[in-house]
């Protein structure tokens, strides 16, 4: 029955696809972090940011992991929200 449906248009969501990936390789760099890399120091980039530490000059690499992989950055988030609940006990 697929054959009466209509069609999505798939070219507004391969656009954006396309422009995500095209961004991601610009801001490529010739040294980056694995996931297991920044997972092994995400613990004290967060812990640093949270002393108002510059993180961006302490660990710029963790940094750019997180501005590049979005499933890190939401742990990085959600540590960060620990760390606020944990000032709140």
């Amino acid at each position: 029955m697929n054959w009466i449906r209509p069609k999505k248009d798939l070219s507004k969501e391969s656009s954006a696809m396309t422009v995500r990936l095209l961004k991601s390789l610009t801001m490529t760099k010739d040294e980056e972090y694995s996931c297991d890399d920044a997972h092994a120091l995400i613990d004290q980039y967060a812990e640093a940011k949270k002393r108002g530490e510059d993180v961006e000059k302490l660990m710029p690499l963790v940094k750019h992991h997180l501005d590049m992989c979005r499933a890190c950055f939401e742990e990085y988030e959600a540590l960060m929200t620990a760390l606020d609940f944990e000032e709140t006990i």
